[in-house]
């Protein structure tokens, strides 16, 4: 009953909301039309954005450009709903509080991330993309028809722009900036003959790193091929090809409290390093000093081809995928060794029926995916560690359908189900390495002795589930909309290297949602609202646990593993407004605030203290009876019950306003700024003060100089103009109970971009 209230009366109060910053991209500056229109295919359809039922937002490619966004990391401050952090190599995707805290090769997101419609299954696979965007789309809530896999909490899709028929064109942007920042894009569209085009497209993005040491740098290589072929008979077709490179020394960490005020000091820095050093359990146990040797070395490869073909009663759509990601890297940002090589081949195979009429709109589909992974981890802490080679196979098949219904020229209906079936597989050698005291005599010589208890682990297991969509929508004006939907979305089971059980069970969620979209004034003003309720049960929670390594006769022998389990159950609950006003031809006003309330009404799981004292976090802890890899290892029972969920703050906020002068000549002068405001979120399931982020203002400035033509334009910029010190991901080491080290976000950036278009 709680939740009806909550959105009936969300729902009545006001009306629901697109993306400021998409908007902002896309209105005509020097036009009396009011605000422009965006389509987006959220729905496997194109539409206006402003009709589509369910809470989406656009970011159109040119602001990627504008606010100089290379990495997946970089659109947090887009988008106040979504939050993604970096973890060495890989990428964590929160929308919502909904995400994964995993970051090895066992682990898969709990938003899915898309390119061109085909699901990239890697954590570290959204690299090297952003270039060349029409837009990126963010999908709020469970996809679980249309999408299906691993969309627990959403999507996040990525849309190239394609080859355009009969047009020659492209365009160039220079960028350099502070921290030795160089940036470059370009692309060239060229027609061939009157049915056929094709476009290529790179991007070249280099800066030193922001740390002391070196890390948190950026070297990253992308180049894309595509070929389009329009017969203008029904048959179109479109391949991709894309490479990736990312290198550089990777991102980096530093010890908690920060020890030089803003300054930035990495994890091999001295300073940081004779910190850790100070901290218990102090030499003669082992110590791992973190060394200014990090590096990434990851390739990425693609293949897909998206065809349509028009059979008369329906269009059908093919969509065949493989790709490659090769990861070679090693990484001391969570103050331990993280040395991991990882080989993954995905393929995919989805085909759609579709069809629209005035009163019936319709999509059947079905899918399939293989991913086959080889990885090797080493996860070093000195006085423990871990190493972990496996063979890892995922078989994923579904069957799904959407359909909408007009029961008269402003009411709809609509429902979908989809039906998935997962087979995971894996074949695991795993050494867990402790600590267990010194050769004798020990001093003066404190030889260590570091067991080594091999595991191994084999699956074999079956997931499958049926999950759900039912909406209404109704016109309430011509640029009006109301709608409600519930809709419910999984996330497989992942596996982890254990004796006996070593696999999670799939993660639940149901969301409720009612939204409106509108326009007034003439299409000047458009604001929209959305109240949503999320029912969150089984979820993963990804963390270092102790699992079963061994089996002896005195009973089961546990070591720590990063280990994925279902440990939580939660709600959570909100509204998104969104506010874009165009006041005259160049003056543009953005506005989205999302309020959040998110709790952990069961959180419970297990923590493992490699020397002995009970791990330190904020919450209830007790010790349990189970036996460790060493002798001083300890076992203890957390209870988190009551928590809010890390990565989610109770308030987002970005508003812009940008203001187009005109010039003599028909040259223009654009100035714009925006922020974005949140307040505070915990990091990890730690809920530590010191791996908190507290509430903040990140804001960012720009003039631009275009000419006439819009050929060619000329931009100074300011990203982060307070320089304020935000924390992007926090981790406990694992070796020293309450030693923390966070990650952060870019500080103040500043820089020029020249470009031109022909």
């Amino acid at each position: 009953m709680a939740k009806i209230q909550f959105l009936a009366g969300v729902g009545l109060a006001g009306i629901a909301w697109a993306t400021p910053v998409a908007a902002q991209s896309a209105a005509p500056e020097s036009s009396d039309q009011g605000l422009s229109e965006i389509i987006v295919t959220a729905q496997r359809r194109e539409e206006n954005l402003q009709k589509a039922a369910l809470p989406v937002s656009a970011v159109a490619g040119d602001v990627l450009t504008q606010q100089s966004i290379t990495q997946a990391t970089d659109i947090t401050r887009l988008v106040p709903s979504l939050q993604i952090a970096p973890a060495a190599s890989f990428t964590q995707i929160y929308l919502r509080g909904v995400g994964t805290f995993g970051a090895n090769a066992f682990a898969e997101q709990g938003v899915a991330f898309n390119l061109d419609g085909v699901y990239l299954s890697r954590p570290a696979a959204p690299a090297a993309l952003f270039y060349d965007l029409e837009r990126i789309e963010v999908l709020k809530g469970p996809q679980g028809t249309l999408y299906g896999r691993n969309a627990t909490g959403g999507a996040v899709n990525l849309i190239t722009k394609r080859p355009a028929l009969g047009d020659a064109s492209g365009y160039i942007n220079a960028e350099y900036g502070n921290y030795d920042a160089l940036k470059g894009s370009g692309a060239i569209n060229l027609p061939v003959g009157d049915i056929a085009a094709i476009r290529l497209s790179a991007q070249y993005a280099k800066h030193d790193g922001y740390f002391s040491d070196g890390y948190d740098d950026e070297d990253t290589l992308g180049v894309r091929g595509q070929f389009r072929l329009d017969t203008g008979a029904g048959f179109n077709m479109n391949l991709m090809l894309d490479y990736g490179h990312v290198g550089g020394k990777g991102s980096g960490g530093t010890i908690m409290p920060l020890l030089s005020g803003n300054r930035r000091l990495g994890p091999s820095d001295p300073a940081v390093i004779a910190a850790y050093l100070a901290r218990t359990p102090t030499a003669p146990v082992p110590q791992l000093i973190a060394r200014n040797d990090g590096f990434q070395d990851n390739d990425y490869y693609g293949a897909v081809v998206t065809a349509n073909a028009d059979l008369g009663f329906a269009k059908l759509t093919v969509i065949p995928a493989w790709r490659r990601t090769n990861l070679d890297f090693e990484s001391y940002a969570s103050s331990f060794l993280i040395d991991v090589t990882e080989d993954s081949d995905q393929m995919s195979l989805e085909a759609r029926l579709a069809n629209e009429s005035a009163r019936f709109k319709w999509v059947l589909g079905s899918y399939y995916f293989s991913e086959d992974t080889s990885a090797r981890q080493f996860f070093n802490q000195a006085s423990n560690g871990t190493r972990i080679n496996s063979e890892l196979q995922t078989r994923s098949f579904s069957v799904f359908g959407e359909a909408t219904f007009s029961l008269s020229d402003t009411f709809r209906l609509t429902g979908g189900l989809r039906y998935t079936r997962d087979n995971k597989r894996q074949v695991t050698e795993a050494h867990t390495l402790p600590f267990v005291g010194f050769v004798p005599p020990g001093p003066p010589a404190f030889i260590p002795i570091i067991l080594d208890i091999r595991t191994d682990a084999t699956s074999d297991v079956d997931f499958s589930k049926v999950t759900w969509k039912a909406g209404v929508e109704f016109d309430l004006a011509e640029r009006s909309l109301l709608y409600a939907t519930a809709s419910t979305g999984f996330k497989s089971g992942i596996l982890y290297s254990a004796l006996g059980q070593n696999y999670s069970q799939p993660e639940l969620l149901t969301a409720f949602t009612i939204g409106s979209k509108n326009r007034f004034l003439d299409n000047k003003l458009q604001f929209n609202l959305e109240a949503f309720y999320w029912d969150y049960k089984d979820q993963q929670v990804s963390h270092l646990a102790p699992v079963q390594v061994a089996s002896t006769p005195g009973g089961p022998i546990f070591g720590p593993v990063f280990k994925t389990e279902n440990a939580g159950a939660a709600t959570i609950y909100g509204a998104e407004v969104e506010l874009l006003w165009q006041p005259s031809r160049n003056d543009l006003l953005s506005l989205n605030v999302q309020y959040l309330h998110t709790k952990y009404d069961d959180l419970r799981y297990q923590a493992y203290s490699t020397t002995g004292p009970a791990p330190v976090i904020g919450c209830a802890v007790s010790p349990t009876s189970l036996t460790g890899a060493s002798a001083a290892a300890r076992i203890y029972n957390v209870d988190c019950s009551g928590q809010p969920l890390p990565n989610a703050p109770r308030w987002a906020i970005n508003a812009g306003y940008e203001h187009t002068f005109e010039l003599a000549g028909g040259s223009k002068v654009i100035a714009g700024v925006d922020t974005r405001i949140e307040s505070s979120r915990y990091l990890s399931l730690d809920y530590l003060t010191l791996g908190r982020q507290g509430s903040y203002m990140v804001s960012n400035a720009r003039v631009t100089w275009e000419s006439a033509s819009g050929a060619i334009s000329l931009t100074g910029f300011v990203n982060n103009l307070e320089n304020e010190l935000v924390f992007a991901n926090s981790l406990q080491s694992p070796a020293k109970a309450g030693v923390i080290y966070n990650q952060l976000r870019p500080p103040r950036t500043y820089g020029i971009r020249a470009s031109v278009r022909f």
